[in-house]
């Protein structure tokens, strides 16, 4: 078994322990955007575009564009997992805009 293995949560396990870790559950659905995938680039278009328009704040749109990029990796969708780490890197340009903005 590698590091980076899953580790699925054990019944009886509290949510959100660090004792477990898995890709695709959602741990905390309040904060869910619903309506991503991952399947094709095309997919990952229309992600984005939702991602964007959630009204959601920065942090939590960068977590969920992550998720999604190792979701499409782990998934060997090269095409797709490009298209949320070019979202990605543009929102880190955003931040960093704001930060400098800050000083």
């Amino acid at each position: 078994m590698t590091s980076n293995a899953r580790i699925p949560r054990k019944k009886g396990q509290p949510k959100g322990s660090k004792k477990h870790s898995d890709l695709y559950t959602d741990e905390n659905p309040k904060g869910t955007i619903k309506g991503l995938k991952f399947s094709t680039e095309a997919d990952a278009k229309r992600s984005v575009a939702i991602i964007k328009k959630s009204g959601k704040t920065h942090a939590h749109k960068i977590q969920a564009a992550i998720a999604m990029e190792q979701r499409a990796r782990v998934a060997k969708k090269v095409e797709a997992a490009a298209v949320y780490r070019k979202f990605i890197n543009a929102m880190k340009l955003k931040t960093k805009k704001k930060k400098d903005s800050l000083k």
